[in-house]
């Protein structure tokens, strides 16, 4: 029966990617954001400025432009957007087929603290359609979300260099990664002499250039374009500002950039208090719950593509409420149908339209709460 319920998982995976790829095949120009990338890499090796002026454009540090370049030079185009996304998409299977692991090992392995087998069915389900977006404009949230469970899953094996090198992904794939390397940083002590050697890897990239100077302009570039993008103009911003923006409630001035600095203080706090009690599984809860809502609702450039970063949390923790019975059958309920309200912006137009910006923070605000107990296959030992 595991078996079938694998099968089954896979073979949606499958259909979801083919589905996409045939789209792209029939339609070349609809390619989302892929084109800021390409344009980036092309610029980069031809000694041209990588950075527009203004809020948008290309975001990202020079060592993005630097790793795209196969992918960039992937002739006919169309392949390279199949290959691009299909890293995303692939990487992203591989986060919910570890994600369904987490159990005991068979010497404390009972029917009460364990994942049923179908639980890799499950979390594809619940998971899968946030991801749809960004699987179609081929953004790195999706990738993004994938590190962010699987280096959850490093820190709560113990696995430092693992989930070093993930982080350092991370940062690599969106700067806003800053925030969950930054807990791994100030909380766990084994793994800070990897981070730093992950960012000085990072920077030797960002350096593969013919011409040194040019690679350090770039860089000088990318902080510039880091701090005047903060407040990004004509931008539809899905966080918990965009909720009162939507219904044209003012907030006061600096409102949001103190709202935000209390809850990274508070999940940092969170997290290094859970460290210090030697709850090294509890702590990496802690840190994954926290990074999600601090690059979701508490982000200034979230866009409702961005929920994809939290949809696996959701869906992992929806699985163990229904396993645990009794009241977690209710709080499963919320969860997964907080899973499926987060694909609003597919549901088509006129819903896209009456839940743009506001209802996918607001779903993750309300049910926010049920994320902080630490389920039973997290806090158990699965090494």
């Amino acid at each position: 029966m595991p078996r079938r319920w694998n099968i089954a998982a896979w073979s949606i995976l499958a259909t979801v990617f083919i589905g996409m790829s045939t789209y792209l095949i029939l339609n070349p120009t609809r390619t989302g954001v892929v084109p800021n990338y390409r344009l980036a890499s092309s610029r980069w090796w031809a000694g041209e400025k990588i950075y527009d002026p203004g809020t948008h454009g290309f975001l990202y540090a020079p060592p993005f432009a630097v790793l795209f370049t196969p992918v960039n030079l992937l002739r006919p185009e169309i392949l390279g957007e199949i290959l691009w996304r299909s890293l995303g998409f692939g990487l992203f299977a591989l986060a919910l087929r570890s994600l369904s692991a987490c159990r005991p090992p068979p010497a404390v392995s009972l029917s009460a603290s364990r994942l049923p087998d179908s639980a890799f069915l499950f979390l594809v389900l619940l998971s899968v359609p946030a991801s749809l977006a960004s699987l179609s404009n081929g953004q790195t949230n999706l990738p993004l979300s994938a590190c962010l469970v699987l280096a959850a899953i490093a820190l709560r094996r113990d696995q430092w260099s693992m989930a070093g090198l993930l982080l350092s992904v991370a940062l690599i794939l969106k700067p806003i990664a800053l925030a969950p390397w930054l807990l791994a940083f100030a909380v766990f002590a084994p793994v800070r002499g990897i981070l730093l050697a992950g960012i000085l890897t990072s920077v030797a990239i960002g350096f593969l250039h013919p011409n040194p100077s040019f690679a350090w302009q770039q860089y000088v570039g990318f902080l510039h374009k880091l701090t005047s993008s903060y407040t990004p103009e004509n931008l539809r911003v899905s966080d918990i500002f965009g909720i009162f923006h939507k219904v044209h409630v003012p907030t006061p001035f600096h409102l949001d950039t103190i709202t935000r600095a209390v809850v990274s203080l508070t999940a940092l706090w969170f997290c290094w208090w859970k460290y210090r009690r030697g709850q090294i599984p509890r702590a990496s809860w802690a840190l994954w719950v926290g990074s999600c809502l601090v690059l979701t609702v508490f982000n200034p450039r979230a866009e409702t593509n961005s929920y994809v970063l939290i949809s696996p949390l959701l869906a992992f923790t929806a699985i163990c409420s229904w396993r645990d019975g009794g009241a977690g059958i209710l709080k499963g309920i919320i969860l997964s149908a907080a899973c499926i309200g987060l694909m609003c912006d597919g549901m088509g137009l006129w819903i896209y339209k009456a839940t743009d910006v506001w209802l996918k923070p607001l779903i993750v605000l309300v049910v926010s709460p049920l994320l902080l107990r630490v389920p039973k296959e997290w806090k158990e030992d699965f090494r």
